[in-house]
């Protein structure tokens, strides 16, 4: 009791201390809400990326895998190659494939465009997922003309089917075609590939690939590939075999030499966490050096405030005032401080959080939502506890060694700051402008090279353009012809709409992540050996180029008779 009546004292007295210094106690507080609000925020970010468990059981034991060749450094499987990897490869005791696409989900109200992924009967066994609800796929369902049936996932399921479990059993319309569902995916669940390549619409129901096995294509490349690790394998281990399969195959004349074909494996962390670990790492490695400027900017205050009080703190010293009472009060100072500081850093990470989601929220692989969760609420607690230490202890302690006599004459009006005192505070200025210099020059390398990319020639005026997304369902439009007159009766309203200049019909939008490779023989032109000529490949109509404002160096536009 006695103790509770001490710390409150303490308090109270922290809060008239501050509430009588207003310029002081603004300026530390904005300095410390700034620092702990800007590392909570990326702290959110990192946790959603980099330490939230990914939804695989043992994930470690399984990989991703990929074909590489001559101009290709990582590229996608065909399905003769995933069939030649299940039957030679003994570091893995599974090989899984799928492919993406996106399909129209209509007769309950509004179409809405789903992202499907089109998977192996083992593909969920391989990435060691299992249905919330329902079964998995069979072999049977797995094959051409198979029934058609589907899984959905979690979120598909609350958002259109309000959470019924009934929706098992019961057929779905995608592109005008009863499917049947016959599970429903865990929250959370995604392909390794929603979190990178399809990133910006993740697949959201699973349907069956249903690839001819009888009719294998080993030069078509269209397939993610994944395999389970057998017993004390790794990576590594399963690329060397890998290297050593193509080599064979290569040998028996399954590929050229000169294309100089092989495959190679990649953890599932690796793959989906690799190429943005370093960079979210730098980051939180910043917003610290961030922080820890706030906190001896802080600290500096203190120590001005301090010379402030000397004479206070003699005085009450010597009417009798323990030196341990006086480091505790101006230490619960610091206390005060920092907790208001966390709860007003709390609201500035909340709101940088709604913006850099809303900016972009596909530009990085969260494997939860990134929010300010009771994780990164104990995280800023700890940063609060870890800032009172840094910036409020070694100005509380000095209170231990006070000298009487020089502090009554230095706490004068007109007395000048000891020659100790001065030299700590400008240890803490030189630390302090060090990090801020670091800081502003990795800025302002940031911002060049941004700028950089702003420079660079698009080769079409984004500007004023606006962009749709079309499907259509191939039960209904089933003949090229009718597909084509579909698209020409669009573009044809479209362009009669009032303020539209020109319209057109594109495969892809230009910067697409995935658009696919043609090889490319050119008449009159002999590639040389071992090199393999490709080009990304588009399909536009008649007005396209023009819609986007593409330049024209020689020649003409497409028209419709083309």
């Amino acid at each position: 009791m006695f103790v509770t009546d001490a710390i409150r004292q303490d308090v109270k007295g922290a809060i008239r201390g501050l509430w009588k210094s207003p310029g002081f106690a603004v300026a530390a507080l904005i300095t410390l809400a700034l620092g702990i609000g800007a590392t909570s925020a990326i702290f959110s970010v990192v946790k959603a990326v980099l330490l939230t468990p990914l939804p695989y059981h043992a994930p470690e034991q399984r990989v991703m895998v990929w074909s590489r060749w001559v101009s290709f450094d990582k590229t996608w499987l065909s399905s003769q190659e995933v069939v030649d990897y299940r039957t030679l490869a003994r570091t893995m005791t599974s090989v899984a494939m799928w492919s993406t696409g996106q399909q129209n989900l209509t007769g309950a109200g509004e179409p809405v465009r789903l992202g499907v992924g089109f998977v192996s009967a083992n593909t969920l066994d391989v990435l060691g997922s299992r249905p919330l609800a329902g079964r998995m796929f069979t072999d049977e369902e797995d094959r051409p003309n198979g029934p058609p049936v589907a899984v959905v996932g979690y979120p598909l399921w609350q958002a259109q089917f309000a959470g019924d479990p009934s929706i098992i059993g019961r057929k779905i319309l995608l592109n005008d075609v009863p499917v049947e569902v016959i599970g429903i995916m865990p929250d959370g669940f995604r392909l390794p590939t929603d979190f990178t390549v399809d990133a910006a619409l993740p697949s959201q129901l699973w349907r069956p690939v249903q690839v001819d096995a009888t009719n294998l294509n080993r030069g078509s490349h269209g397939f993610h590939g994944a395999a389970v690790l057998a017993p004390g394998q790794s990576a590594a281990s399963a690329t060397e075999e890998l290297r050593a399969i193509t080599r064979r195959l290569t040998e028996q004349g399954a590929y050229p030499e000169a294309m100089q074909f092989s495959a190679f494996a990649v953890g599932l962390d690796e793959e989906i966490r690799g190429d943005v670990r370093p960079a979210m790492w730098l980051l939180m490695g910043a917003v610290g050096f961030l922080l820890v400027i706030a906190c001896v900017n802080v600290a500096n205050l203190l120590l001005v405030r301090g010379d402030t009080r000397l004479r206070e703190m003699a005085v009450r010293t010597a009417m009798g005032a323990a030196p341990n009472r006086l480091v505790r009060q101006l230490f619960t100072e610091s206390v005060v401080l920092a907790v208001l500081g966390a709860v007003v850093g709390l609201a500035l990470a909340a709101g940088a959080l709604r913006v850099l989601v809303a900016v972009d929220p596909t530009s990085l692989p969260p494997l939860a939502p990134v929010a300010l969760d009771a994780t990164v609420i104990a995280f800023t607690l700890v940063l609060a506890i870890v800032t009172t230490l840094l910036f409020g202890l070694a100005p509380a302690l000095r209170t231990l060694h006070l000298n009487l006599v020089e502090s009554l004459r230095e706490g004068g009006a007109n007395a000048t700051v000891g020659g100790r005192r001065q030299r700590w505070r400008g240890l803490l200025v030189a630390v302090e402008v060090a990090m801020a210099v670091v800081l502003v020059i990795g800025a302002g390398l940031m911002i060049r090279s941004l700028a950089a990319l702003g420079d660079i020639d698009l080769g079409f005026d984004p500007d004023r353009v606006i962009t749709m997304t079309v499907s259509i369902p191939a039960a209904r439009y089933d003949t090229p012809e009718s597909v084509v007159r579909f698209y020409e009766q669009l573009t044809e309203r479209v362009n009669a709409l009032p303020g539209v200049e020109r319209a057109g019909v594109v495969r892809a939008l230009p910067l697409a992540t995935t658009i696919g490779d043609f090889g490319l023989d050119v008449e009159g032109f002999e590639e040389s050996a071992g090199r393999n000529a490709k080009g990304d490949w588009q399909v536009v109509s008649a007005g396209a180029f023009e819609a986007m404002g593409s330049r024209l160096v020689r020649g003409r536009w497409f028209t419709n008779t083309d």
